[in-house]
């Protein structure tokens, strides 16, 4: 189990590695920027919920916490970037 977390946790740095170059590359983009943001907060929830499905311990609370974060992130792009 070890070996999948480990695996697991380099491919969400791996993918927030490319939003943030996808962030960097539209830096002139405010609306490009805050999709990137969005897929990544999709990506964030998606990531969470198949980790701890796997790891068999997937409980309510832990969704609605990868969804909270998610959202804050979203909203905090939407006021960074699109307003």
């Amino acid at each position: 189990m070890k070996h999948f977390d480990t695996l697991a946790h380099i491919f969400l740095l791996f993918a927030l590695g490319l939003g943030a170059v996808g962030i960097y590359r539209s830096r002139y983009d405010a609306t490009g920027q805050f999709l990137v943001i969005l897929v990544l907060s999709v990506f964030y929830i998606l990531w969470g919920v198949l980790y701890h499905h796997l790891r068999g311990d997937l409980k309510r609370k832990l969704f609605f916490e990868y969804l909270i974060l998610a959202s804050i992130a979203g909203v905090v792009g939407f006021l960074v970037f699109v307003r």
